[in-house]
């Protein structure tokens, strides 16, 4: 019986490691159905965009998605391999401008990030990118699928919006609010268009588009002299311009945050940013 046990054991771990060995990942090579498998488990798309002249991503193919650690990770998506030679249009829709690129999308088609060349990326970015995801896209289907079927549907847009704001995806947060606010229905609302306006800037700004953010900002401005966001909007703009470097841009806007409103809470964060600007230039 002593003899048993330990050979018992010793074909028990043989077998783990050889599961461990075999086990890869299994990777859609249609987009359409790896869409909507993304659709029905709720997880986002990890779409790996490869050629046959990219010995980078015949190197990723050989070391790094073979790698458990890799595996392990690339469960939590669903994993769909491109051949950007062949599917160009996609590659064009998911901004590919080298390879590797890894694209991470919802279930709905939309770029949330990427990363691009095989030194930079590795299992704790991807566990990290999965970690900072919606855990569930699947409670968007119902929205989405109203927004298809009516592409003006304002309160499906801004479900899908406000969810995403909430969840920090600032640039598919961005797009679906300018989908909203192009709608009728928010035209209509002065007071709901104002509010959309408003957070367009504002989530080009968390995704750190500045010039995008900027031009938004502007516009709200004009739009809504007496618009409820003017003062966090100056506060704003101030700092957007000094991180673009146009100074002068950002001194006019804290000069009329504080001739508008000398109450605001802002006025000091701003002035900091802008006078620690001064000194550095």
């Amino acid at each position: 019986m002593k003899r048993i046990i330990p050979a018992f054991f010793a074909l028990l771990i043989l077998t783990l490691n050889h599961a461990a060995q075999s086990e890869t990942i299994n990777w859609q090579t249609d987009y359409k159905e790896a869409l909507a498998l993304s659709r029905e488990t709720g997880k986002p798309l990890l779409i790996d965009f490869w050629a046959k002249w990219c010995q980078p991503c015949q190197v990723m193919d050989e070391q790094f998605w073979t790698r458990a650690d890799v595996i392990k990770a690339a469960k939590s998506f669903v994993p769909l391999k491109i051949d950007y030679d062949a599917q160009r249009p996609l590659a064009k829709h998911f901004i590919v401008r080298g390879l590797p690129y890894i694209a991470f999308s919802d279930p709905f088609g939309n770029l949330i990030t990427f990363r691009k060349g095989f030194g930079a990326f590795n299992a704790v970015d991807l566990n990290q990118i999965a970690g900072e995801m919606p855990k569930d896209f699947a409670v968007l289907n119902k929205a989405f699928k109203a927004a298809e079927l009516k592409k003006d549907d304002s309160v499906a847009l801004l479900e899908i919006a406000d969810y995403y704001s909430k969840n920090k995806m600032a640039v598919a947060s961005g797009r679906y609010y300018k989908l909203a606010y192009d709608t009728p229905e928010i035209q209509r609302d002065a007071v709901r268009k104002e509010a959309v306006a408003a957070k367009i800037g504002q989530q080009f700004y968390v995704a750190g588009s500045f010039y995008q953010a900027a031009y938004a900002f502007e516009d709200y401005l004009k739009l809504f002299q007496k618009g409820a966001s003017k003062e966090s909007i100056y506060a704003t703009l101030t700092r957007v311009y000094v991180y673009l470097g146009k100074l002068n841009e950002a001194q006019r806007n804290l000069e009329k945050l504080k001739s508008e409103f000398p109450a605001s809470k802002w006025i000091s964060d701003a002035a900091g940013n802008l006078k620690g600007a001064s000194r550095e230039k």
